[in-house]
């Protein structure tokens, strides 16, 4: 199936406000860059995909990352202009889960009835139509392929599925979520299969589903993370947990040769308001809520600010979260997490210089991953380090929920050399992105997802939080 065929799917969606972010694929300049990047990764065992949001600081030149996305995340079209290689390896962890099951017979056949979910940003915010809907045709198609014989139908979240073997179901967040349960697994009470209706769901891809199931009282949540769920059948399922924790992503930089920032994670509105003060003294302070998407939430702390100024700033990351994520988000909406404001350098357009990221997608298999840089996002305003406090479009760069989008190619090399990455040095963050996704994978499989600790944080952020002379 070539691009062309999803043209007029696109179109409409362009006209709904679609960000378009396919329109950047160059099959031939892919090539010429020699992208998709495959790296031989022994320790990745199964299937995923990571987004890797860098930036370079303005002040030392460092290479910084302010988060880490999972499937949930978009730009997979970038590259080439459909994303057939994503779109094949859900399909191939699929065929993988079935045998796993015991669902999959030696000539091809499906045992019984089964459902793969596919789940999008909340309909005010999704912008991304032209990149999900046809990568899940794609997906279908390629199940098809895979599996010559058995029946394969796509269906609406709203559409009860029927004597199909396998029904491909995709929605927003929400409606996908409200058709699953979850079904305690006999012998195993940590753990229960995920079901849609009668049918065992054997493939997810979007792990923004487990806090929806938190937040509808169908799946534990204890310390940020999500329990009493096989996470098996989710894309890239050992990192679930991590592409939540944006504090544990910082740590999981070690050796990757880009610099964590300073962070820390509050359990209550009165420690997140202590930590921030305490945080101030070194620069502005960005607060996430635990497990949004889209940029919800996300709020910026100046030095100076009051304890009540930063007060409203920790109820308004509240305020906002619950709003787009209604009843029962106050489950999820802890920690609150703080960082480093990363500015990065500028990037010059007529009306001043823009904040950036460059997004880097890193797609993987067992013993293989794949990584190219997906685009440069720019603020829709210039930076100006008076008034940006009061002004998100002068430092939130991500394109979810907004009309304004500044989009560059991920290999537009004068673009990227405008702002500090030279075409070695981006070849190099492919590497470290590599290694990061290495990292994450390796800690989940030995147990080791890490919760952290506030002095943890605070130590990270000052080594000399533990004086020497304290301990003598």
């Amino acid at each position: 199936m070539t691009s062309s065929e999803h043209e007029l799917l696109r179109i409409a969606l362009a006209g709904a406000g679609d960000i378009e972010e396919w329109r950047l694929g160059d099959a031939e300049l892919a090539a010429a860059h020699g992208y998709p990047r495959r790296f031989d990764v022994p320790v990745l065992d199964d299937y995923g995909t990571v987004f890797v949001d860098v930036t370079v600081l303005a002040d030392t030149g460092e290479v910084v990352c302010h988060e880490v996305n999972g499937p949930n995340g978009v730009g997979s079209d970038a590259l080439t202009g459909d994303s057939e290689l994503r779109a094949d390896l859900e399909a191939r962890q699929t065929i993988r889960q079935l045998r796993r099951l015991g669902l999959l017979h030696d000539d091809g056949t499906v045992r019984g009835r089964v459902s793969t979910v596919h789940a999008h940003q909340h309909w005010s915010a999704f912008r991304t139509g032209g990149e999900f809907f046809p990568r899940v045709d794609r997906y279908a198609d390629r199940l098809g392929a895979l599996l010559p014989g058995v029946s394969v139908r796509r269906r609406a979240a709203a559409d009860p599925a029927g004597d199909e073997a396998i029904a491909v179901v995709m929605g927003d967040v929400p409606a996908v979520a409200a058709r699953l349960d979850v079904h305690p697994t006999t012998g195993a009470p940590t753990t229960g299969e995920l079901r849609d209706g009668d049918r065992p769901v054997v493939f997810v891809g979007n792990p923004n589903l487990l806090p929806e199931l938190a937040r509808t009282g169908k799946v534990r949540v204890g310390r940020g993370r999500f329990e009493g769920v096989d996470r098996r059948a989710f894309h890239g399922w050992r990192l679930v947990n991590v592409v939540h924790d944006k504090s544990r992503q910082q740590a999981l930089l070690h050796g990757t040769g880009i610099r964590p920032l300073a962070h820390f994670s509050a359990w209550s509105r009165d420690e997140a308001v202590t930590a921030t003060r305490d945080f101030l003294a070194n620069g502005p302070c960005v607060l996430k809520p635990n497990a949004a998407s889209g940029g919800v939430g996300v709020e910026v702390v100046v030095p100076g600010a009051s304890d009540d100024e930063i007060a409203r700033v920790v109820d308004s990351v509240i305020d906002r979260y619950v709003a787009k994520y209604g009843e029962g988000s106050e489950a999820t909406v802890f920690p609150l997490r703080g960082f480093e404001f990363a500015r990065s350098t500028g990037y010059p357009l007529d009306d001043g210089e823009h904040l950036w990221d460059l997004r880097i997608a890193v797609l993987f298999e067992p013993g293989v991953a794949h990584a190219f840089p997906v685009s440069m996002r720019l603020t829709p305003k210039p930076f100006d380090p008076v008034s940006f406090v009061h002004d998100r479009d002068q430092w939130v760069s991500n394109v979810s929920g907004r009309q304004v989008t500044l989009l560059k190619s991920g290999m537009d090399d004068a673009a990227l050399t405008a702002v500090g990455l030279a075409p070695d040095r981006v070849d190099t963050l492919l590497d470290a992105c590599v290694t990061w996704t290495i990292n994450a994978w390796d800690a989940s499989a030995r147990g080791d997802e890490g919760l952290g600790a506030y002095e943890d944080d605070r130590e990270a952020l000052d080594p000399e939080f533990y004086p020497r002379e304290r301990w003598a």
